[in-house]
C-alpha cells in the first residue's frame, strides 16, 4: 500500500478569490489542519470483516469526499408525494490507509466530518473510535490513543447507513427529520473530511457530537456605528491533556480580508491542572470597525493564541464578522436591522440538501459558492434552508456573500415528544456551537410547523447558553400555540398573506399563526410562500414544441415559464405592499418574504405525473436560469430593472400578450423593430406591465422603462434563425479543474443560429463523447425517466448543462458533442495536478 500524502488548505480560501491574512503570519504551533478528503476506498453494500487492517480493499472503488453513492439514481423518476422512493439505502463502507508524522505523536488527533447521511461507526485499526447517528449535524472522533505513527499505515473504516427508516440503536427511537419526502437521502461521507492535529494544550474544536467540545466563540458587544468601535470577545475552550498542571495564556488578533492587522488583545492567564478544561477569554476594542451586512459583508480573520511559559502552543483561525442586530415589532417601525438599517429580507427557501441533479447532495465547496452567487445575483439577500441545519460550505458562501440566514436543526411537520425532542434539542444545541460565529445566520429556527410554548421556551434557553451574544434570534415558522407568544424571538409563517389574515378583528385573532398581537412584539418572516411549480421548458402557449405545459390528473399546477411569472408576481406584491415598514397597521406585516424554492430539489413535488423533481425552482436542478429568475431579479432589485417574460422566435400569425417586468419607474414603452407598439403606465401586481394582442413579425422587441422624461433601463428580444451550430462552454472553479476526485466542472451546450444566438424554441436530442481522465456525470431532463448519467440528452429552450467528475489524474479532458444535421462542437480541460505538501 503506498504512503498517502496531505494537502494542507485553507478551507475559506477554496470558496473565492480573497486573499485571507496575505500579510500577516500567525506563529508557529503544533495545530495542523489537514484535507482528509482523498484516497478513499468505497463499496456499495454490507461487507465481513471489513474493520480488520488486513482486509483486502483493492477491489474497491477509489472516491473522494464530499461523496454520495446516490449521484447515479437521483433525479430519475417521476416525482411523487413522498420524494424519490428508489434510491439506493442501506450499509455501504469506506476505508482509508494513511500515515501521520512521528511529531504529532505526543499531541492530540481529530477528524472533523463536516456531515454524512444517516448512521456511521468509525473504526481505527480495528477498534471502534466513535458512533454517528443523527444525520445532521459536523462531528468529531478522538482518534488521539488508536492512531499509529511514523512509517506505520493506520486503516480508518467507516460503515455508513443510509435507510430512511433508521432508529437510534439505543432507545429504537427514529430521527424525526430523517425522511425522504423533504430531505432527500443523499447517503455516505457528503461533506468534507479533516484531521486535526494539535499539542498537548489546546483549543477545542466545535464539535458537541462525539467529543462534547465547544470551540472558539467571537462575538461583539458595544458596538458604535457612529464611532465605528465594537467589543470584541474570544471566548475559547481550552483543553490541559499534558500530565502537568500549566499557566496558559490566551491572546488574539483580528486580521482583516488584506491581511492587515486591526486589533491584538492580551487576554487570561489561567492555571489549569492536567486534565482539566475551563473557558478562558481574551478582548478589547476594534477600532476603526467595519460591520457586516447584506450590503457590505465584511469578514475578519481570529486569531486566538495560546502560549504556555511565553511559548506558542496552538493558534486557531475563526473567520467571522461583527453586525449590530435588532428584532423589532411594530406597525411602521418593526422589522429586522442591520447596523441600525432597516432590511427587507427577500429570497427564498431551499432544501438543506440543496441537491444538484447529476451529482446529489454531494460535490465541492465552490459549487455551492456559484449557486448562492446567483441567488444573489437574483438581488435576493435572504435564504430560509428548510428542516435541517445547512451545509458548512453553504453557511460560509452564505457569510461571504451577504446572504441572511434561518438555520434550523432538525424537524419534520409537526412537534415531537420524549426522546424524538429531546433528539431536537441536542441537534439545535450542537447547531448552534458550530455556527455561532457565521454573521449570516441571523435566525435560529427551533420548528418547521409548530410547537408548544415549553418546547419553545426551551428552545430560547439553549439560544441563551450557547449563543448569548450573536445577535441572533430564536423562533418557530407556524407558532400556533397562543401560549407561546412574547416567548419567541421572532415570529415565522408559511402563506401567511391570505384574504383571512386581512379579516382578522382583534389584535390576539391568529390565522397560520400570525397576529397583531405577536406583529407588535417581533419581525415576522414569510418563510415559504408561493407554492406553486412550473418546468423550464414551458415557455408559454405559443412556443412550440409544447405550446404550453398539459397537466396530467395529479398535477397540482397547469403553469408554463409565462404564467410563472405572472403568479409569482402577484404574490410578492401581495407581502410586499403589506411589508412592516407601511405606518399603516392594516398594511403593515411581514419583515421577509421567501419563495419556496431557490433550485428545483428532488424532494416531494406536485407535478405527480410529469417532472422527477420539485419544480417550483427560479433555476432548475442543474442551476440553469428559469424566466421567474429574471422577474425576482426586477423585483427584489432596489434599482431600475426589467425584463421581458419569454422570447421573440414564434411561428407566423403568432399574435400573443408581450408581458414585461419592470421596477421604479413610471410606464413601459414597447416597440418592435423600432415601431412603438404601446406604452403602459398601470402594472398588474404592482411589477407586469401588459401588451395585449402584439402581432409577431421576426425582429428586434424592445422595452424601455422612463422615470419621468429620462429612460431608466432597457430590455431587448431579438428573433433567432434555425438551427445552425452547437455551442460548448465550460464552467469550473476559480482555481480551475483539479485532479482531486471530487471536483467538477459544467458544460453549457446550446443550439445557436449563424450569428450564434440561441434558438429558443430548439428541443431536440445530443450526444456527448468524453476523453481523458474524468468521469461522466451528464446532466437530466426534467420531464424524462431514467436521464441521469446518460452520454446524451435533450435541449430544453435550446440549452442544457452536462457535469464531468474529475478522477485524481491530471491531464487533458476533451467533451464532444454532436447533433444531427450539425456540426459538432469540441471544448477542452486541463485536469490540473494537485499540489500537495509532503
Amino acid at each position: 500500500m503506498p504512503t498517502r500524502h496531505f494537502i494542507l488548505v485553507c478551507w475559506l480560501s477554496l470558496l473565492l478569490p480573497t486573499v485571507w491574512a496575505a500579510s500577516y503570519q500567525p506563529p508557529f504551533s503544533p495545530r495542523l489542519t489537514l484535507d482528509f478528503n482523498r484516497d478513499w476506498r468505497f463499496y456499495r453494500g454490507d461487507v465481513t470483516n471489513a474493520t480488520d487492517p488486513l482486509f483486502d480493499d483493492t477491489a474497491w472503488s477509489y472516491v473522494s469526499t464530499p461523496h454520495t453513492f446516490n449521484d447515479v439514481d437521483t433525479f430519475d423518476n417521476i416525482i411523487t408525494k413522498g420524494g424519490e422512493r428508489d434510491l439506493f439505502e442501506g450499509v455501504t463502507w469506506y476505508r482509508k490507509h494513511f500515515t501521520l508524522p512521528i511529531g504529532a505523536k505526543a499531541g492530540k488527533a481529530f477528524l472533523e466530518f463536516e456531515g454524512l447521511r444517516q448512521a456511521a461507526w468509525f473504526y481505527l485499526n480495528g477498534q471502534l473510535v466513535g458512533t454517528y447517528e443523527n444525520g445532521v449535524t459536523a462531528c468529531g472522533i478522538d482518534i488521539t490513543a488508536v492512531a499509529r505513527y511514523g512509517a506505520e499505515t493506520n486503516v480508518l473504516a467507516v460503515k455508513v447507513d443510509n435507510s430512511h427508516d433508521y432508529r437510534e440503536a439505543a432507545t429504537g427511537t427514529a430521527f424525526q427529520w430523517n425522511s425522504r419526502d423533504f430531505n432527500p437521502m443523499y447517503g455516505g461521507l457528503v461533506r468534507n473530511v479533516r484531521l486535526h492535529l494539535t499539542g498537548q494544550v489546546y483549543q477545542t474544536l466545535p464539535l458537541y457530537e462525539n467529543l462534547k467540545t465547544s470551540g472558539v466563540y467571537v462575538y461583539a458587544t458595544n458596538l458604535s456605528l457612529a464611532d465605528r468601535t465594537a467589543t470584541v470577545t474570544v471566548a475559547a475552550e481550552v483543553r490541559n491533556e499534558s500530565s502537568d498542571q500549566q499557566s496558559i495564556e490566551l491572546s488574539a488578533v483580528i486580521v482583516d480580508a488584506a491581511g492587515q492587522v486591526c486589533a491584538e488583545f492580551k487576554g487570561e492567564t489561567y492555571d489549569m491542572v492536567a486534565g482539566e478544561t475551563g473557558q478562558l477569554t481574551a478582548g478589547g476594542v476594534l477600532k476603526p470597525a467595519q460591520f457586516w451586512s447584506d450590503r457590505n459583508p465584511v469578514l475578519y480573520t481570529v486569531y486566538s493564541l495560546l502560549k504556555v511559559d511565553g511559548h506558542v502552543v496552538d493558534v486557531v483561525a475563526t473567520h467571522t464578522g461583527f453586525r449590530q442586530t435588532s428584532f423589532r415589532g411594530g406597525a411602521g417601525q418593526g422589522g429586522v436591522y442591520l447596523n441600525d438599517h432597516f432590511t427587507w429580507l427577500t429570497g427564498y427557501s431551499q432544501r438543506s440538501s440543496d441537491e444538484w441533479a447529476a451529482l446529489g447532495g454531494a460535490y465541492p465547496d465552490w459549487l455551492h459558492v456559484y449557486s448562492l452567487q446567483l441567488l444573489r445575483d437574483s438581488k435576493a439577500n435572504y435564504v430560509r434552508w428548510m428542516h435541517v441545519a445547512p451545509q458548512p460550505a453553504d453557511v460560509r458562501a452564505c457569510d461571504q456573500l451577504g446572504i441572511v440566514e434561518v438555520c434550523p436543526a432538525g424537524d419534520k411537520e409537526k412537534d415531537a415528544e420524549g426522546r424524538q425532542w429531546e433528539q431536537r434539542k441536542e441537534v439545535m444545541r450542537d447547531t448552534l456551537i458550530y455556527y455561532r460565529n457565521s454573521p449570516s445566520i441571523l435566525f435560529w429556527e427551533a420548528g418547521n410547523n409548530g410547537i408548544s410554548a415549553a418546547h419553545m421556551t426551551e428552545m430560547v434557553a439553549l439560544r441563551r447558553q450557547w449563543d448569548p451574544y450573536g445577535g441572533r434570534a430564536m423562533g418557530c415558522r407556524t407558532l400556533n400555540d397562543t401560549n407561546a407568544t412574547g416567548v419567541a424571538e421572532y415570529y415565522g409563517v408559511m402563506i401567511g398573506q391570505d384574504a383571512k389574515t386581512d379579516a382578522l378583528e382583534t389584535p390576539q385573532a391568529m390565522f397560520r399563526a400570525y397576529s397583531a398581537e405577536r406583529r407588535d412584539l417581533a419581525p415576522f418572516i414569510e418563510t415559504e410562500d408561493f407554492r406553486d411549480e412550473a418546468a423550464r421548458r414551458f415557455w408559454d402557449d405559443y412556443s412550440p414544441p409544447h405550446f404550453g405545459f398539459k397537466p396530467g390528473p395529479n398535477d397540482t399546477w397547469k403553469w408554463n415559464s409565462e404564467t410563472f411569472c405572472l403568479a409569482a408576481a402577484e404574490r410578492y406584491q401581495a407581502y410586499r405592499s403589506n411589508w412592516i415598514a407601511n405606518t399603516n397597521p392594516a398594511h403593515a406585516r411581514w419583515s421577509a418574504y421567501a419563495s419556496i424554492i431557490w433550485a428545483d430539489s428532488n424532494s416531494h413535488g406536485r407535478q405527480y405525473d410529469s417532472e422527477v423533481c420539485r419544480v417550483g425552482g427560479k433555476v432548475d436542478a442543474l442551476r440553469l436560469l428559469k424566466e421567474a429568475f429574471y422577474v425576482y431579479r426586477v423585483m427584489q432589485n432596489e434599482l431600475p430593472d426589467m425584463h421581458i417574460i419569454g422570447h421573440w422566435s414564434y411561428p407566423t400569425g403568432t399574435v400573443k400578450t408581450v408581458y414585461v417586468a419592470a421596477n421604479h419607474c413610471d410606464r413601459v414603452e414597447l416597440s418592435l423593430n423600432g415601431q412603438i407598439l404601446g406604452r403602459s403606465t398601470t402594472p398588474t401586481n404592482g411589477y407586469i406591465y401588459a401588451f395585449p394582442a402584439v402581432k409577431y413579425s421576426p425582429g428586434r422587441l424592445q422595452a424601455v422603462a422612463w422615470s419621468g422624461e429620462r429612460p431608466v433601463c432597457t430590455n431587448e428580444l431579438v428573433t433567432a434563425g434555425a438551427p445552425a451550430a452547437l455551442k460548448l462552454t465550460a464552467i469550473t472553479s476559480p482555481h480551475g479543474f483539479i485532479a482531486d476526485g471530487a471536483d467538477v466542472a459544467l458544460f453549457d451546450v446550446e443550439v445557436v443560429d449563424t450569428a450564434g444566438r440561441r434558438c429558443p424554441t430548439d428541443e431536440a436530442r445530443v450526444d456527448f463523447q468524453l476523453t481523458g481522465p474524468a468521469l461522466w456525470r451528464g446532466g437530466y431532463n426534467s420531464g424524462q425517466t431514467n436521464s441521469i448519467n446518460r452520454t446524451w440528452l435533450n435541449t430544453e429552450c435550446g440549452i442544457n448543462r452536462v457535469i464531468i467528475r474529475a478522477t485524481e489524474q491530471p491531464g487533458r479532458v476533451t467533451l464532444t458533442a454532436t447533433r444531427a444535421g450539425l456540426p459538432p462542437a469540441q471544448a477542452s480541460l486541463e485536469l490540473l495536478p494537485v499540489l500537495r505538501t509532503e
